[in-house]
């Protein structure tokens, strides 16, 4: 008798332990668990909401990625068209993105020219693309430079100056006493570089990726993933201690 009263004196001790840290740990866990609900919801409905077309434009993500700005930043025809390193956008939107080093940018009839040092890419004024010209089509290469003169492109290559027709189809070597004046980029201020750099930069992050390392601690290297992972073990303790709660309260009204 005096053993079954010190087994359920001890029981009870337990019990009120167990209730007194399992609203602690369910008031803490709480935030996580509505956090991992919401991200999740997300996660499962990433192509509804969009999160991976959704860029990420925010500083401080961007530099916690190590997302570095580019090394090259040039406008060009009144800044509406912009070169970022290899990419090459018309306004905020991406255009193109190049294999090989970008020249610059020119109209040509109603056109505009996108030059490389391997190839002649063609744009609608609404940054369509027409078509691209490469050594396959007899593009003379590789480009060091270009200008557009009298409805007439010129290239300068390491083999001389070729003149094309109008279609691009025929190009000739040619001689000239004046220089050509080569395409050149337009001067831009600090506040139109940082936007550009942030404009680059945010193509190599988006929502769905900040999302995704958020649900699953990466988001904070490896000590964050070490952190849901106890979260986890405390969501598996707190459901192992309810039900053993619930128990013995389900035998004691018994």
């Amino acid at each position: 008798m005096i053993k079954n009263k010190s087994a359920q004196a001890i029981g009870n001790r337990l019990i009120r332990h167990l209730r007194k840290w399992h609203r602690r740990l369910g008031i803490f866990a709480a935030f996580f668990l509505i956090f991992l609900s919401i991200s999740g919801v997300a996660l499962n409905h990433t192509t509804a909401f969009s999160l991976s077309q959704h860029s990420i434009t925010n500083t401080m993500l961007l530099n916690h990625y190590g997302i570095k700005p580019p090394t090259d930043v040039r406008f060009y025809q009144q800044k509406e068209w912009l070169v970022t390193d290899q990419l090459v956008w018309l306004g905020d939107k991406l255009v193109f993105q190049s294999d090989n080093p970008i020249i610059g940018i020119s109209t040509f009839q109603s056109y505009r020219l996108v030059v490389t040092t391997k190839q002649l890419v063609i744009f609608t004024e609404k940054g369509a693309l027409v078509d691209k010209m490469d050594s396959s089509s007899d593009l003379p290469i590789p480009i060091s430079a270009f200008s557009v003169t009298d409805e007439r492109l010129i290239l300068n290559t390491p083999q001389g100056y070729y003149q094309g027709d109008s279609d691009f189809f025929e190009w000739q070597m040619i001689n000239t006493l004046i220089e050509p004046t080569w395409v050149n980029n337009t001067p831009a201020t600090k506040h139109e570089l940082t936007i550009a750099n942030r404009q680059f930069q945010s193509q190599f992050l988006n929502w769905e990726r900040v999302i995704l390392d958020a649900h699953s601690g990466r988001l904070f290297g490896n000590l964050g993933v070490w952190f849901m992972d106890i979260v986890a073990f405390m969501l598996i303790l707190l459901s192992v201690s309810g039900i053993y709660i619930w128990l013995r309260y389900k035998n004691k009204k018994r």
